[in-house]
C-alpha cells in the first residue's frame, strides 16, 4: 500500500519554488516545518529547519501550489532535497547554489511536504491521487525527487512524468537499485502493490526495457523463477555480479544501458546492508556497503536524470543514531548534485 513503510502512509515530494518567510504549523508539522527545540525532532528535520531559517526567501507549500509557483518559470525550476542545500558534494565539488552561480538561471527550491492522499487506504485510488499531483509538477517543468513510502509510489510518478503525453514523448530509462526485482504480477486484488512498479512501467510503455538496469538484487527467493520476468527484459546486475566485476564495471554498464536520454533513478534502501540502513520495510542481510554504493553513484555523472525517489524508509525502526536517516540524506545529496551537474 502507498506509504506503508513510512507509518504515516505518505510520500514526500521535494520541489522547486520561490522562497519567502513561512508560517510554522506546530500541531501539524512535517519535514520542513519542525520545532528545532523539540527533543524528538529528527536529524533530517533539524537540517531542513536550518535551511528554512537561513534561506532569504522560502515558501512552505502544503496541500497544493501557490500562485507564485504557478507563475514561476518552469525552465528555472529544480527539485531539491532541502538538507542537501547546505552541503557540498565532495566528489562533484558543487552544491545547487554553485550551479546557480555559474549559470544565468535561478535555482529556487522548496519542500512541498506530503503528497495529498485522501484515499490512502485504497491503493488504487491513492495511486490516482498521487498521479494527479505529479502531473501538475511535471507540467511546471519541475524535476521531482520523492521520499517514500514503499515502492508503489514509483508507479504514479512514472505515469505523470513519462509516456507519450509527457514532455519526453515516450518511455524513459530506468536505474533501479533494489534487493528485489519488483516486477511481480497482481497480488491481493490490486496491481498497485509495492512489488509491481517496474512491471507496470513496461506494460504501460512508461519505461524502456532496453534502457533499464536493475542493480543489487540479492537475498533468498520465493521461487527460482522469481526474477525471470526482469531477466528477460532488463539488464540485471546482481550483488554477486557487482562483487565479481567491481564498481567501475557496474558504472560502465549503467552508462551503456541508459545512454544520454532521459532516465529515472529509483532507490530502495533494502539494497544496502542492514548495518548501514536498518530502518527499512523489507530488510535483506549481506547487502551493498555504503562505500561501494557511493563509489558507484559518484561515477554516474552525465546521466540525464528527470526524476528520482528513495523508498522503504521506516523511521520508527531506525537506531538512536539515526543511521538510516543519515544514509538516506547522503543518497539524496547525490541525486540532487547529479541533476544540477546535468544543467551546468
Amino acid at each position: 500500500m502507498w506509504g506503508r513503510a513510512s507509518k504515516a502512509s505518505k510520500a514526500r515530494s521535494l520541489i522547486a519554488a520561490p522562497k519567502e518567510k513561512s508560517t510554522t504549523r506546530p500541531h501539524n508539522r512535517a519535514i520542513g516545518d519542525p520545532d528545532p527545540k523539540h527533543v524528538s525532532t529528527s536529524f533530517v528535520e533539524r537540517q531542513n529547519w536550518t535551511l528554512r531559517t537561513n534561506a532569504r526567501r522560502y515558501t512552505r507549500l502544503s496541500n497544493g501550489f501557490s500562485r507564485k509557483l504557478e507563475n514561476h518559470a518552469a525552465a528555472e525550476a529544480l527539485t531539491y532535497f532541502a538538507y542537501s542545500f547546505i552541503k557540498i558534494h565532495r566528489t562533484l565539488r558543487m552544491t545547487l547554489a554553485m550551479a546557480a552561480g555559474v549559470t544565468d538561471r535561478l535555482w529556487d527550491v522548496s519542500d512541498l511536504g506530503d503528497v495529498p492522499l485522501p484515499s490512502v487506504l485504497n491503493p488504487d485510488l491513492a495511486t490516482k491521487d498521487a498521479e494527479g499531483f505529479y502531473r501538475r509538477v511535471h507540467e511546471l517543468g519541475i524535476v521531482p525527487i520523492t521520499v517514500g513510502g514503499d515502492h508503489s509510489i514509483t508507479t504514479p510518478i512514472l505515469r505523470a512524468i513519462s509516456g507519450e503525453h509527457s514532455r519526453h514523448k515516450g518511455p524513459i530509462g530506468m536505474i533501479h537499485f533494489d534487493a528485489h526485482s519488483d516486477t511481480y504480477p497482481e497480488m491481493g486484488g490490486t496491481r498497485h502493490h509495492a512489488g509491481a512498479a517496474f512491471r507496470i512501467g513496461v506494460e504501460e510503455n512508461l519505461i524502456d526495457p532496453a534502457r533499464t538496469i536493475q542493480i543489487g538484487l540479492h537475498g533468498p527467493l520465493a521461487s527460482l523463477t522469481q526474477d525471470d520476468w526482469s531477466r528477460e527484459r532488463f539488464t540485471v546486475v546482481t550483488l554477486e555480479d557487482m562483487i565479481d566485476h567491481g564498481v567501475d564495471w557496474v558504472a560502465s554498464e549503467v552508462h551503456r544501458v541508459v545512454g544520454s536520454g532521459p532516465a529515472y533513478l529509483s532507490f530502495d534502501l533494502d539494497v544496502i546492508d542492514i548495518a548501514y540502513a536498518p530502518a527499512v520495510a523489507d530488510p535483506e542481510v549481506n547487502g551493498l556497503m555504503t562505500r561501494e554504493l557511493f563509489a558507484l553513484l559518484n561515477k554516474l555523472r552525465g546521466v540525464n536524470l528527470v526524476g528520482a525517489d528513495i523508498v522503504c524508509f521506516c523511521p520508527p525502526l531506525d537506531s538512536p543514531a539515526q543511521i538510516t536517516a543519515l544514509t538516506a540524506s547522503e543518497i539524496l545529496l547525490q541525486f540532487v548534485a547529479h541533476v544540477a551537474c546535468r544543467h551546468l
